[in-house]
């Protein structure tokens, strides 16, 4: 079995720099570019969802949306609450600037546990992660990790890590990754002797993407440095 975790493309919130949370923000139109060009590559690669599932947040179920338009017979999308971006409070809406300015006391300093945005009335970094993984083990329940299936997750760049975190059974919370918008994240489950092993086996952002498929990258010269952390 395989897992494709999928950050959204490139929302308007993104492009203005600001912090999103459960602020509803559609595509951009570079947006739209990365999740089409991401669609394209899985077909050309023969990689066919069994199912997906998808924040309902408009950026990640558009670039869902998208991807699917894209695939020969994909399944119906689903989405599930759980796997929406973390609740960013009042921050919602304001470039990190802006927050430091408003909130100068207001952050969780511990590298390991930024997700935290409870003082700012928003979700603490236990309940972010105790909803993402929440949701992610009402799916697990039903799945057998050896069996020949592909599962997308199309999701936000705070929502992959306690993603990514349940689906490896990692002790680590899995802070020191970013994730550009439309990067990917292969795990798979491997049999080894009477165990199944769980492997983090790429990690592939949309730039690499369109160097693959021979084509310039939708996103040249513009970096989001807030969205690699939350969007």
């Amino acid at each position: 079995m395989q897992v494709y975790v999928i950050r959204h493309g490139l929302s308007e919130g993104n492009a203005a720099g600001v912090i999103q949370g459960h602020t509803d923000s559609p595509l951009s139109e570079i947006g739209l570019v990365q999740a089409t060009m991401l669609g394209r590559y899985f077909r050309r690669e023969k990689i066919n969802p069994d199912a997906i599932y998808a924040s309902p947040l408009n950026r990640a179920l558009q670039t869902a949306e998208t991807i699917v338009g894209e695939l020969d017979s994909p399944p119906e999308i689903v989405t599930i609450d759980g796997l929406k971006e973390a609740d960013v409070g009042t921050l919602s809406g304001l470039t990190m600037e802006e927050a430091y300015e408003k909130y100068p006391g207001g952050w969780n300093l511990d590298i390991n546990k930024w997700l935290d945005f409870s003082r700012a009335d928003g979700e603490s970094f236990e309940e972010f992660f105790g909803r993402v993984e929440g949701a992610v083990e009402e799916l697990m329940v039903d799945w057998d990790l050896l069996e020949d299936r592909t599962v997308f997750f199309v999701v936000h760049a705070g929502t992959m890590r306690p993603l990514l975190k349940k689906l490896l059974d990692a002790s680590s919370d899995m802070m020191y990754f970013t994730f550009g918008n439309c990067t990917h994240v292969r795990v798979e489950y491997r049999q080894i002797k009477h165990s199944v092993r769980k492997v983090l086996s790429d990690v592939v952002r949309i730039e690499k993407v369109a160097e693959l498929l021979g084509e310039p990258d939708p996103c040249e010269n513009f970096d989001d440095p807030v969205g690699k952390k939350i969007g």
